[in-house]
This record gives structure tokens, C-alpha cells and sequence, in this order.
């Protein structure tokens, strides 16, 4: 309740404030501000506290409102906690930060009291005070025992805590320039250590992420949330008077906050972002910071962070970079092969004297030579700014690096390196050629009649000569080296082979051996990534664990490690201990088995397996596993546990489900046949089980790899995988290669640049006829049809308010927009069977730029009101150059972890629905690339739209 304290009048001049003077005792109070003469509503009013500090007042009978008399203490500081209670009795109070510090009683009197509480270093950066209040119970009032709770924040000043760091960096500097940045750290003692940071980044960087400058000050000595909680009865007390149960009565609600900071676009300039690695400082509080700056124009933010042994502090500091002539370039992110487009020069004279300036674009140097693309000569007064545009159109794939340069009088040349990655206008070819090298006269030869249709930058043959040829192992490390998506499924099965295919690897152009160690290294890393708190891996990260995956990618980490690479034990101790947990509590099963049976080879692998569980599967169990592989990983498990007689059932069994056809439905272990075949020869050949089988499987695996047209990531590794671990019987193999002698394996890879130089003859000269396999990959400038292969996807465009536009330029002529229009793009996938890893991509013009729902809220499609998507996607990707959803078909939108079943599959589903949002920004003409989607495990579902061209014209 409130009550009136005082009131009055006073005057106030027309320019200046009046003043009211008022003797008040401790309390809250609200100042109320009339017309003069009482009448009308209030104009005006303010609640403040008077004595002590508090921001905000109980508005409960059960909550103690408590004040401070300081905004902060010190250490040894008396800290005064004013307690307002509408009863009197006593209180307890209790100090907490982490963990209980201290705790006294006191006796409160109606109305409130005072309690002072000694600050001291256990308090940390401050603690929080509680007082619960006990009102013993009254008879003659009808009125049950009662409890009143207060809880206060008692910040600590931590200034002698806290370093000042200045930054003593110029105003402006020029682009290209080193310049040498002082950081100064005061509020260190003599002779006291300490180091410090600085990191220099575009600010357009940070306004793109949001990114404030770090302030470690606020997270070390920042408020921490109460992580205790109070356990008591008082829930159960039954109120005889009313029969209710008691209850802490309290009421309001608060709004929440809103974090504001700054939003930008993506820059179109080359960014800048240096940092120093850790400084020490000399006995004068400096460290003396170099920065290389590159030939950037624009604001860099300089953030340092400085600490001791005991201290820390940070700063930052905006810092110009410009020459006297400032130059923008705004061109496109990427570009496609066949594009045409406009590169925008913008020129500003700032500083300079008026004058011509000669504006000149040139190709770097290739072989040597530099070419010129476009030259300006631009006539600028005093501070004038102009604009040109110069013809940008790409001859080839890869990095097409330039550099535009403005000179002028005075010395002034400004330069601004661009580097676009020219991208094929389509997919990736597979072409294969299997041809039988008669004995003594056999012979093939490689031209460049391989590589017709192909873009010559981006094809590549190779050649496989002897008995397992077909199995094409160079073919299968290209694939899985160009596959450009990252999952932790796809991004193991590209690093596996590579543990024992190093040789394999470097011979076809993928690197030499530190290279192909880096990759690895790198796998390593990236998979960790995707590893959540349990220990299990999800397939976009580390969420919606896979237990299957989890196998998969543990067995990958073992097998690295036994590799002597270096793998972080602890997380590999917790994706075992995750295996571990399922194994001791999956439930029984009907049919599947797949997620349990690889959980135990692998844990059989590390040395961990529960050989009872083993056991019991095989001799119980063994016809419920579902599929060749899963009674595989069963019998591997059992060899490892040097259980001979139960392997050899397992595998036997492994062997007779191999013998069968392809089964229709779609399996969720990510696998086929042709995996299945490759991934239990290795396993036998790993533990020399049914090795007698084992030439037979070959040839089947040979001739079903053959048959394919497409293949999964997970059909090439586990292909790889059995090419290593079969017997080599081609080391007597007899060859010439034009002309000269070759013996042993022919393993060898080509360029088009290469056969470009002449034709390419290998003859067999053995007794024994042998084979070749030939592969060509590559892209086509021809862009492929539209095509549906037991998918369907469609690509439609609208404008913001729904409209449709038509984009799909089916008949060859050019769709065009307008420079700043915005579109969205809606796509839309059917399977016609149930189920799936689906993946979706839809390439975008090089005109066009995607605008990131994550990174700039005009993004964000969840306003459009007529927008019906459907389906959330399990992982987006906004990339330049493509929209990337991934979905599972197989669960309504969450993977499972255990088991498959059939009872599982019933949410399973076949269509989506997702959308997002492009810019028209550079002018030009652009080749359109097709958009598609796939079932990542089962490539023969497949689907494409047509490919088109689109004219992007000026505003």
C-alpha cells in the first residue's frame, strides 16, 4: 500500500528546473507532478529510493523486499542490507556464491531492520544475500505459520582487479602500410607480469556477425546466476484454518530485454581481419603491436584484451584506413563459366588534387603474362565521385585473379586484388570404360577424344590396369574428394580410405603425403565437431545423435588412431562410453539390429566389448539381424573376442544374405547391396573369416560396381576399404606405356593438359590377358536436361507479397530482373517411396545473392504471411553460390537413436517443402544452374530441374 509523505508546490523558470528539497527516511517513494491547482490528471511521475539502493520492490506478503546501502563494496567493506517486512520474527541469512559462505540469524522487528555482512575475497566479483523470514504461528488470528524470502545481488568492486588498456593507434593510415600499434596496460604492480592481444578486423566483418568487442572484464566479474535452490517443507503445510496446502504467493511479470547491436550487409571490398597472438609486455605496460594492413579501405576495429596473474581489462578503437583516393569495387561473389557480367568501379577523389586519374583492370599474370581486361582514364575534381563499369566474362574454371589499380599525380596508385572462383555451369560427369588387354598384344590408348564435352580444367582420367581393376579405386577417391558437402557421415567416409590409400591418393593428383595427413587431421577435427554431450554423433552436428553414425564414425576415430594419428581421447572415451550406455540398455528387438551390432564390433575393436551380448545375439538372436553387414559386424565382434565357431555362423549367415537381391525398402543404416558386399569382404579380410569366399565376392562386388551409374559416399568408402584389404595378385603384371617398360600395378591419373601434349598407349606384354578400366570425370558445358528418377523437385519464384514470377527460362531465352529486386525462390521435393537423407540444392545465378535468415533479417521468410512451408530442414547451408536444405525422410523431425523397426517408420514421410529469399545485385547476363535433389544413400533416386539463363539489368 502507499501513503502520502508530502506535497506542495514549486515554480520553474521557462529554461531552467525547479527544485524540491524533502527530508525523507529510508524507503521507496514515487513523486507525482499536477497542475498547480490540483484539478487534471498527473503529468508526471518518477519512483526512486531513498537511503539505500534497490531496483525493484517485493509485491508479495511471502517476498522480503531488501535494499543496499551501496551500488558496490570492497573487500573488507560492511555491507548493510536493509530488510522491509510487514511482520516481525526471525531471520535467517545466508551468503552464497557457488557454495554457502556464511550464514547468521537476526531478530527483524515489524516494519524492517538492518543486517551488515562482512565482504570478504570469497565473495569472488559478489554474492548473493538471502533472508528468509519465520512468523511463528497465531491461534487467537487464525493464521498458520508463515515464510518470507528476500534475495539481493551484492556486487564486489573489482577496479584493483581490473586493467586499463589504451590503444595508441593513429586515426587514419594508408592501405599497405605496416604500422606499428603501442598497447598500454596500466594498473599492473612492479614487477608484475602481464600480456595482452590486439586482433584488427573490417568492421564490416563485424556488423555482418554482430560481433561485439570482447569485454572479458564483464564475463570474469560479471553477475553469476544462483545455482542453488532452496529445499524445504513448507509446500506441505496444510493450513487447518482454510484446509489449503501453503503456497508461495507472488505476482507481476516483467518484460524481457532485447539485445540491439549493429547489422550490416555482407562487404563486397576484400575484408581485413589480423591478429597479434599472445604479447608480453615490457616493464612499461607496452607492447609494441605490428599490423600488415592489405590493400583495404575502409574501418578497422582494433579490440585488445590484456591479463595478469590475477587481472584483466580490454579496449577498442576504430581506426580509418584510406588512401587519397578512395576506390570501391562491387562485383559479383562468384562466377560461372559462361557468365557475362559488370565490374562497378567507384572512384572518389578525397584527398587528392583535381586531375585525370586512369582507371585499369588487369587479369594477374599467367605463365608471365598479364593482360589487360579494361582501361578508364576519369576526370575528378576535388572531392568528386564517379563511377564506371568495366565488362567482366570468365575464359576458364578455377580462381580468376585481377587487380584493379587507380593512378594519379602525386604519386598516388591505388590497388584493389580481386579473386572470383569460377565455378561449371553443371555437375559432375562419370564416364567408365572397361576394355580386356589380350595377352602380348593387348593394348588401349588415352586422348583427348576421353574428355569430348568435358571443360578441360575440370576433367581428369585415370587409368587401372590388372585383376581388380574394376573395382576402380582411383575412380572412388575422386568421387569422394569432390563430394562438396560436410556432413559427419560424409566427411568420415572421405578421410577412412585415406588411412591406408595415402599411396593411392597421391599417385591420382590428391596431394602428397603431408597433404593427404592434413586432410585427415582435419577430418578428425570437423567430426569432433558433431560429437554432442553424450558422446554421440548427429549427421549436421552435434544434435539428434545417431547411434549407427556414432559407430561408424568411433570406428573411423580407432582406425585413426591405430594409424598413429593424433585423436582427443576424451572424446573418443565419451563416443565409446555413449556405445557402451546403448548396449547395456537397448531394449530387445524384432527385426533390425543394425545400430546394436555395429556398436558392438566397434567396442570389440577398443577392447570393450561385453562378450555375454555377443554371445547371447549369435546363439538367440542372429536371424533378427536385418541386414548382410549387421550379422557381419556380429561375427567381426565375435573373431575379436577369439570366439572362432560363433564368427564363422555369423558369417556364414552374412554371406547367404548376400546371395539375395536388393530389398525395396529403403534402409536407414545408411547402406545398400553394393556396401554391404564391399563392407563384409573387409571385414572378412580384417579377421580372416570365410577368406575361402572371398575371390568369389570380388568378382560380384566388380561386376555390381559396374552396373551402377551412381554411388553413395558410403558404397566408395567401404569399396575402398575392401580394394586395401584384398590380396594384390597383380604384381607380376607386364606393361609398356608408349613404349616404355612398366611392371607391377598400373595406377596412374592424366589431365586433359597432359594428353593434350599426345596420346597416351598402354600395351600389355604378359602372357596373361588382364584388364583396364579407364574413368573420366569432369563437367559439361552443356547443361543436362531436367530429369526425374523416383523424385521430383520444382523450383518457383514469387515476389514478396506472393505474386508469381516466371524464372524457369525452359525455352533458352534469358528471364531478366532488375538490379535490388527481390525474389523467393520456393522449392518443393516428392519421393515416391517413403523415406530417405535427402539432399537439396539449388545453384543461384552469379547475379544474384542469397540473403541469410542468420545473418540480415530481411532473410527471414517466416513473416510472409501466403508462405506455406512444410517439413523443417535438418541442416541449411546459405552459401554463396547455392541454397543447401538436408532433410529425413525417415523421421517426422528428429532422428532416433536406437534401433531400426518397422514400427518406426510409420512418421516417416516423402515430400518437403522450404523456401528463402535472393537479391538481384550485379548486372549482367548468367548462366541459371539446374537445381537438384538427391537421396544421399541411394543416388539412383535422383531429380533435376531445367537449367536456364538470367539477364540482371541496372536500376
Amino acid at each position: 500500500m502507499t501513503r502520502r509523505v508530502g506535497s506542495g508546490s514549486v515554480d520553474a523558470a521557462k529554461d531552467a528546473p525547479g527544485a524540491i528539497n524533502a527530508k525523507l527516511d529510508w524507503g521507496r517513494y514515487r513523486l507525482d507532478v499536477s497542475a498547480a491547482d490540483g484539478t487534471g490528471p498527473v503529468l508526471s511521475s518518477i519512483t526512486f529510493n531513498a537511503g539505500y539502493y534497490a531496483d525493484e520492490a517485493a509485491d508479495s506478503p511471502e517476498m522480503l523486499d531488501l535494499a543496499l546501502d551501496k551500488a558496490s563494496y570492497r573487500v573488507g567493506d560492511v555491507a548493510r542490507v536493509k530488510v522491509s517486512s510487514r511482520f516481525a520474527g526471525k531471520a535467517l541469512v545466508t551468503v552464497l556464491s557457488g557454495s554457502l559462505k556464511t550464514f547468521k540469524e537476526a531478530d527483524i522487528p515489524a516494519g524492517g531492520g538492518e543486517i551488515a555482512l562482512d565482504v570478504t575475497e570469497a565473495w569472488g566479483a559478489g554474492a548473493y544475500a538471502t533472508v528468509t523470514m519465520f512468523r511463528p504461528l497465531d491461534g487467537a488470528a487464525k493464521r498458520m505459520p508463515g515464510r518470507a524470502m528476500g534475495l539481493r545481488w551484492v556486487p564486489v568492486d573489482l577496479e584493483a582487479r581490473t586493467l586499463k588498456v589504451a590503444i595508441d593507434a593513429p586515426g587514419k593510415v594508408k592501405p599497405g602500410d605496416t604500422v606499428t600499434v603501442p598497447v598500454r596496460v596500466t594498473g599492473l604492480k612492479a614487477g608484475e607480469a602481464a600480456h595482452v592481444t590486439l586482433a584488427a578486423t573490417d568492421v564490416g566483418i563485424l556488423n555482418l556477425t554482430r560481433f561485439e568487442a570482447p569485454k572479458p572484464e564483464s564475463w570474469f566479474y560479471g553477475q553469476r546466476k544462483l545455482g542453488l535452490d532452496v529445499r524445504d517443507y513448507y509446500s506441505r503445510l496444510i493450513d487447518g484454518m482454510k484446509a489449503d496446502k501453503g503456497r508461495l504467493r507472488s505476482g507481476g511479470d516483467g518484460a524481457g530485454g532485447e539485445t540491439v547491436s549493429a547489422k550490416g550487409t555482407p562487404p563486397v571490398e576484400k575484408t581485413l581481419a589480423l591478429f597479434s597472438g599472445i604479447l608480453t609486455v615490457d616493464a612499461n605496460g607496452v607492447a609494441q603491436v605490428p599490423l600488415e594492413l592489405s590493400d583495404f579501405n575502409g574501418t578497422v576495429r582494433l579490440s585488445a584484451v590484456a591479463w595478469s596473474g590475477n587481472k584483466v581489462g580490454s579496449s577498442a578503437k576504430d581506426m580509418i584506413v584510406r588512401d587519397a583516393l578512395a576506390l570501391t569495387v562491387s562485383a559479383p561473389r562468384f562466377l560461372t563459366l559462361g557468365d557475362s557480367a559488370r565490374l562497378a568501379v567507384d572512384v572518389h577523389n578525397v584527398e587528392g588534387p583535381a586531375s585525370d586519374y586512369k582507371v585499369n583492370v588487369t587479369l594477374n599474370p599467367v605463365a608471365g603474362v598479364a593482360s589487360t581486361l579494361g582501361e578508364r582514364t576519369v576526370a575528378l575534381k576535388a572531392g568528386e565521385k564517379k563511377a564506371e563499369s568495366l565488362p567482366l566474362q570468365p575464359a576458364t574454371l578455377g580462381a580468376y585473379a585481377m587487380t584493379v589499380t587507380v593512378t594519379g599525380p602525386n604519386g598516388i596508385q591505388v590497388k584493389r586484388p580481386l579473386t572470383f572462383d569460377v565455378k561449371p555451369p553443371s555437375g559432375d560427369i562419370r564416364r567408365t570404360t572397361v576394355a580386356e588387354l589380350a595377352a602380348i598384344s593387348g593394348r588401349v590408348t588415352l586422348s583427348t577424344d576421353l574428355m569430348q564435352d568435358l571443360i578441360p580444367a575440370s576433367a581428369r582420367a585415370t587409368v587401372n590396369v590388372g585383376p581388380l581393376a574394376t573395382l576402380d579405386v582411383a575412380s572412388l577417391l575422386n568421387q569422394l574428394d569432390r563430394y562438396p558437402y560436410g556432413c559427419a557421415e560424409q566427411t568420415t567416409s572421405r578421410a577412412l580410405p585415406l588411412l591406408y590409400a595415402n599411396d593411392i591418393a597421391r599417385q591420382i593428383g590428391l596431394g602428397q603425403d603431408a597433404d593427404i595427413a592434413k586432410r585427415i587431421d582435419g577430418a578428425i577435427a570437423r567430426v569432433f565437431e558433431m560429437q554432442d554431450s553424450s558422446g554421440a554423433f548427429g549427421i549436421w552436428g552435434p544434435q539428434d545423435g545417431d547411434l549407427w553414425l556414432t559407430s561408424y564414425v568411433t570406428d573411423f576415430l580407432l582406425r585413426a588412431k591405430e594409424a598413429k594419428f593424433s585423436v582427443d581421447p576424451r572424446g573418443l572415451k565419451l563416443a565409446l562410453d555413449r556405445l557402451q550406455n546403448f548396449i547395456a540398455t537397448a531394449q530387445d528387438f524384432e527385426k533390425g539390429g543394425e545400430s546394436r551390432a555395429y556398436a558392438l564390433y566397434v567396442l570389440a575393436r577398443a577392447g570393450r566389448t561385453p562378450s555375454g551380448d555377443v554371445r547371447y545375439y549369435v546363439d538367440a538372436r542372429l536371424d533378427r539381424f536385418a541386414t548382410p553387414l549387421s550379422l557381419a559386424h556380429i561375427g567381426a565382434a565375435a573373431s575379436l573376442l577369439g570366439d572362432k565357431p560363433r564368427a564363422d555362423l555369423a558369417f556364414a549367415l552374412a554371406l547367404k544374405k548376400l546371395d539375395g537381391a536388393e530389398p525395396a525398402v529403403l534402409r536407414e543404416d545408411y547402406g545398400s547391396h553394393l556396401r554391404d558386399r564391399a563392407a563384409v569382404i573387409t571385414l572378412a579380410a580384417e579377421t580372416k573369416m570365410s577368406i575361402g569366399r572371398v575371390p568369389q565376392l570380388t568378382d560380384v562386388l566388380s561386376k555390381a560396381y559396374s552396373a551402377k551409374q551412381y554411388t553413395s559416399t558410403q558404397e566408395q568408402a567401404w569399396m575402398l576399404l575392401a580394394a586395401r584389404s584384398l590380396a594384390e595378385q597383380s604384381e607380376n603384371a607386364s606393361l609398356t606405356i608408349n613404349g616404355a617398360v612398366h611392371r607391377g600395378r598400373l595406377l596412374r591419373g592424366f589431365s586433359a593438359a597432359e594428353l593434350a601434349q599426345g596420346p597416351v598407349t598402354i600395351a600389355n606384354t604378359a602372357a596373361e590377358p588382364t584388364r583396364a578400366v579407364i574413368s573420366v570425370m569432369g563437367s559439361s558445358l552443356t547443361p543436362e536436361p531436367a530429369i526425374a528418377k523416383g523424385m521430383t523437385v520444382t523450383r518457383s519464384y514469387y515476389t514478396l507479397e506472393g505474386k508469381p514470377v516466371d524464372l524457369k527460362s525452359a525455352t533458352g531465352g534469358a528471364s531478366t530482373l532488375k538490379q535490388n529486386e527481390r525474389l523467393v525462390v520456393v522449392l518443393k521435393v516428392k519421393a515416391e517411396q517413403v523415406g530417405g537423407r535427402i539432399l537439396l540444392v539449388d545453384r543461384i545465378p552469379a547475379g544474384l545473392e542469397i540473403e541469410n535468415a542468420r545473418l540480415v533479417d530481411s532473410g527471414d521468410v517466416k513473416s510472409l504471411d501466403w508462405l506455406k512451408t512444410t517439413r523443417k530442414p535438418q541442416h541449411t547451408e546459405f552459401r554463396d553460390d547455392r541454397f543447401v536444405a538436408a532433410f529425413d525422410f525417415f523421421a517426422n523431425d528428429s532422428r532416433r537413436g536406437g534401433d531400426d523397426d518397422d514400427a518406426q517408420r510409420q512418421q516417416a514421410t516423402n515430400e518437403a517443402t522450404v523456401a528463402y529469399i535472393v537479391r538481384a545485385v550485379t548486372p549482367g547476363a548468367f548462366v541459371h544452374p539446374a537445381a537438384t535433389v538427391e537421396d544421399m544413400y541411394r543416388p539412383d533416386r535422383h531429380a533435376r530441374t531445367a537449367a536456364g539463363k538470367l539477364d540482371v539489368t541496372g536500376k
